[in-house]
């Protein structure tokens, strides 16, 4: 084979590599070995034709090796043609199908950042949106009307400086320690507004998102009152002392057991006057909320007769297990420990209960009578925080 003939085909299949890498951005290992398997051998019959000979005749190797040029040439050109088809497929019809797409793209990106705003709006709470090192956060402007913070921008040391000081050493561990392990979180603190401090709520949601934590918290105020009205809800949504003597008036014609379980929480008048009748709200329904998860989880079984008397009618005999366990032992399940904001208390309770039996003979008032009247025993009683009829 003519020796020109042989130069260009290697150096066409050197083009066609180099070509195909610099258009397509695609680098191609088996190209590469081939490539450099040809010019080893160019190079032994080039350099070392002796050696060659003892195997073969060098013009025979030349001959073939210039013919095994042209194949690779071939099959270089056949790849690049067909990354080169798929370009010259495209047709200006196809470019305006693509930009159409793109555009309905673009509107549905944009509808839905509109209906996020709008929904954003409709929210009672306010949104706050915390930056991925969680070292401070973005607000939506119903943040701004419950907490008076007009900045819709802020770190969280500016942040911390506006929350009572009590409360701050609880509030920045709870957004340090956000991760996915622990998807969600509730807190309740003080902050400043216009010079006094008011009680908010704070929920968060954490997720991850290119493996940085991202959390989201919606924060709403809670106006604290006097009872019976103190805007939380758990307490709120309590029936009275009428709404017991229902209740009761429709169990008594059921031939089953139950109990009625009246509970004082004692040392809230304490917290009230050491802290504020706003925290003592807030213990009390963080209390009621773990009673109805213990104990009157299916039904609305509990009733709120005083500003700190409360009754609890429970059916299922397994659950009054459970509380009886929990007395004997003076577990934390009945003395709970709660903390709002920065405050620690531990809520201890004093608890008269009766049970009822489908042939009793007592009226309904005297059944209650009996419930009261075991509670005050429990008052009196100095060693022991409870007291059960007839025992």
């Amino acid at each position: 084979m003519n020796t020109n003939l042989m130069y260009g085909a290697l150096g066409t299949a050197v083009l066609l590599f180099v070509l195909s890498t610099v258009l397509y951005r695609k680098f191609r290992v088996w190209k590469l070995l081939i490539l450099v398997l040809a010019g080893v051998v160019y190079a032994a019959l080039t350099f070392f034709p002796a050696f060659i000979e003892t195997y073969l005749s060098v013009a025979f190797a030349t001959e073939i090796f210039g013919y095994c040029l042209f194949v690779l040439d071939i099959l270089l050109a056949v790849t690049f043609k067909s990354k080169i088809k798929i370009t010259q497929n495209l047709t200006d019809y196809d470019f305006f199908e693509m930009e159409k797409e793109l555009d309905e793209l673009k509107q549905t990106s944009e509808l839905l950042r509109l209906r996020y705003i709008a929904t954003i709006n409709l929210l009672h709470e306010g949104l706050l949106f915390y930056n991925d090192n969680l070292d401070g956060w973005f607000a939506s402007e119903q943040f701004a009307k419950i907490s008076g913070i007009a900045k819709s921008e802020m770190t969280l040391e500016e942040y911390e400086a506006l929350i009572h000081p009590d409360d701050q050493g609880q509030y920045h561990a709870t957004i340090k320690k956000a991760s996915k392990k622990i998807p969600t979180f509730d807190i309740k603190y003080r902050i400043n507004r216009e010079g006094s401090f008011i009680w908010v709520e704070e929920r968060g949601h954490i997720f991850e998102y290119e493996k940085k934590t991202q959390v989201i918290s919606a924060i709403k105020g809670i106006d604290i009152k006097l009872f019976p009205e103190t805007l939380i809800h758990e307490i709120d949504s309590l029936p009275t002392e009428q709404g017991m003597f229902q209740y009761l008036s429709q169990t008594f014609k059921e031939p089953e057991s139950f109990y009625l379980v009246m509970i004082q929480l004692t040392n809230i008048p304490d917290i009230n006057s050491r802290f504020g009748r706003d925290v003592g709200n807030l213990m009390i329904a963080e209390y009621i909320k773990k009673m109805r998860y213990h104990f009157a989880k299916d039904i609305n079984s509990i009733f709120r007769i005083t500003g700190i008397q409360f009754a609890l009618i429970i059916k299922e005999q397994k659950k009054y297990d459970v509380l009886n366990r929990a007395l004997q032992s003076g577990g934390d399940l009945i003395n709970l420990t709660i903390n709002i904001g920065g405050i620690q208390q531990v809520v201890y309770p004093n608890l008269g209960i009766i049970k009822h039996e489908p042939w009793s003979t007592h009226s309904l008032t005297e059944f209650v009578g009996f419930a009261n009247k075991s509670l005050d025993e429990a008052i009196r009683n100095p060693k022991k925080n409870y007291a059960v009829f007839g025992e």
